[in-house]
C-alpha cells in the first residue's frame, strides 16, 4: 500500500546542491583536519575549494537569497569596519618600503575577508545533522591520527615532530571549538568529553609554542560564558579589544615588573626596550604605521632591531598604527559580542575559540600567515554552519480533553444469553 507521507523525489538540481554542499562541507571539516597533519598547505589548497563547493551549491538553490545575505553581512556594522580595515592595509602599499612583499600579504588578508563573507552567505538557512556529525568526527579522527604520529615520533626518538604535524595540531586545537559546541549543543556528553580528552592531551605536546597557555585561557573563557554568558562576554571583549587598541602602553607598564623577574626574563626585557624605544623614536607613525609587511622584512634588513617583539599586537601598531588598531579591536569586539549571542555551548566554544586565537596571536604565533588566516576562516564558517543547525524544537504535547466530574464511561452491553 503507498503511503501518503512518502517523501517526493528530489529535483536534480537540488540533488546536486546537497551533494556539492556535502562535499564542500566535508573538506572544511572532515578532510582539512586530517590533512594537515600530512601537508603544510592543506589550509591554503582545501579552504577555498571548500566554500567555492558551497557557493555553487547556494547559487543552484537559492542565488537571490546568496546575493541578499552577502549585501548584508558586507554592509552590516562589522563588516564596514573590517573592509576598512582591509582598504587601509592596501593603502599603506603607499608608504612600506616593501610593496611587493606588502602587497602579497594585503592580498592574502582580502582573500580571507572574501571568503569569509562568501562562505557565510552559502550557508543555508537550516544545516542538516549530517553534514554537521562531520566536525567533531574531522577533529576527533584527526586528534586521534596526530597522537598517533606524535608517538611513533618518540618511539623512533626523533628529536623534532615533522613540521606538517606540528601546524595540523594547531589546526585541530582551533578546530576543537566548533566540534565541542556542536556535540554539546546535541547533550553528547561522552562524546564531547572525550573529544576534549584527545584535545587537551594534544595542547600537551605544544607547551613550548605556547599553544598550551592559549588552550587553558580558551577553556577558562568557555567556563566563564557557561556561567554568566552576557557579563563574561562582554568582559572579555572589553579586554581583548583594550590590549589591541592600548598595546603601546603595555612597554612602559611592564618594564618595572620585568626587572624583578629572574634572569632568564632578559630576552623579554630587551623586547619591551625595543618596543619603547620605537615609540619614542617615532611619534608620527603611530598614527600611520611604518606600512604593511615591515616587520619581518626591516628584521631581514637591519632597519628594525632584533629581536623586536613577535606578537600581533606589535605587529598591528607598528605596520598600520592607530588607525589599524582601532579598526582591528572594534572588528574583535563586535565579533566577540556576536559571538556570545549565540544559544547556549555555541555561545562559550564562539567566545573561547576568540579568546584561544587572540591569546596564540599575543604570543608570537603565525602572525598573519597564510594558512593561519585560512585555518581561522574555516573555524568561523563551521560555526556558523553549526549554529544554522540549532533548529530543533520540542513537540508540542497535545491537550486531552478533561472529563466532567461524576461521568463515568458508559458500560458495553451484555450480550442475551441463550
Amino acid at each position: 500500500m503507498i503511503r501518503n507521507n512518502a517523501q517526493a523525489p528530489l529535483h536534480p538540481a537540488t540533488d546536486a546542491a546537497l551533494l556539492l554542499r556535502r562535499i564542500g562541507f566535508g573538506t572544511l571539516a572532515l578532510v582539512l583536519p586530517l590533512a594537515a597533519l600530512v601537508s603544510r598547505r592543506a589550509a591554503v589548497v582545501l579552504v577555498p575549494i571548500g566554500v567555492a563547493l558551497l557557493i555553487i551549491a547556494m547559487l543552484i538553490e537559492e542565488p537571490r537569497k546568496f546575493v541578499a545575505t552577502l549585501r548584508d553581512l558586507v554592509l552590516s556594522r562589522p563588516g564596514v569596519i573590517l573592509i576598512g580595515l582591509i582598504g587601509w592595509a592596501f593603502l599603506s602599499l603607499v608608504w612600506s618600503p616593501f610593496p611587493v612583499t606588502a602587497a602579497e600579504k594585503a592580498g592574502n588578508l582580502m582573500l580571507a575577508v572574501v571568503l569569509g563573507f562568501v562562505g557565510l552567505s552559502a550557508l543555508p538557512e537550516r544545516m542538516r545533522s549530517s553534514n554537521l556529525n562531520l566536525v567533531a568526527l574531522g577533529t576527533g579522527s584527526a586528534g586521534l591520527f596526530a597522537l598517533g604520529l606524535i608517538a611513533v615520533s618518540a618511539l623512533r626518538h626523533a628529536e623534532t615532530v615533522p613540521g606538517a604535524v606540528e601546524r595540523g595540531v594547531s589546526i585541530i586545537l582551533i578546530m576543537a571549538w566548533p566540534a565541542l559546541a556542536w556535540l554539546l549543543s546535541r547533550e553528547r556528553g561522552l562524546s564531547a568529553l572525550g573529544l576534549a580528552l584527545v584535545v587537551t592531551l594534544l595542547a600537551l605536546t605544544r607547551f613550548e609554542d605556547g599553544e598550551t597557555l592559549a588552550m587553558i585561557f580558551g577553556a577558562a573563557a568557555f567556563g566563564a560564558v557557561t556561567v554568566n554568558p552576557r557579563r563574561a562576554t562582554r568582559v572579555i571583549a572589553t579586554i581583548v579589544a583594550g590590549l589591541m587598541l592600548f598595546a603601546p602602553v603595555l612597554p612602559f607598564l611592564l618594564a618595572p615588573l620585568v626587572q624583578v623577574l629572574p634572569d632568564s626574563a632578559d630576552g623579554f626585557a630587551q623586547m619591551l626596550s625595543i618596543w619603547a624605544d620605537v615609540i619614542r623614536q617615532s611619534p608620527v607613525e603611530l598614527i600611520t604605521g611604518h606600512g604593511l609587511d615591515t616587520v619581518v622584512r626591516g628584521q631581514m634588513s637591519g632597519t628594525l632591531p632584533q629581536p623586536a617583539p613577535a606578537t600581533l599586537l606589535f605587529e598591528t601598531w607598528y605596520e598600520l598604527g592607530l588607525v589599524g588598531a582601532a579598526a582591528g579591536a572594534a572588528c574583535l569586539y563586535f565579533a566577540i559580542r556576536a559571538a556570545g549571542r549565540m544559544t547556549g555551548a555555541l555561545a562559550a566554544g564562539g567566545v573561547a575559540a576568540f579568546t584561544t586565537a587572540f591569546a596564540l596571536s599575543v604570543f608570537g604565533f603565525a602572525p598573519l600567515l597564510p594558512w593561519w588566516l585560512m585555518t581561522l576562516t574555516a573555524v568561523m564558517l563551521l560555526f556558523g554552519a553549526v549554529a544554522r543547525g540549532q533548529y530543533r524544537t520540542d513537540r508540542p504535547a497535545v491537550p486531552l480533553p478533561a472529563r466532567p466530574v461524576g461521568q463515568t464511561r458508559p458500560k458495553a452491553a451484555r450480550p442475551p444469553v441463550g
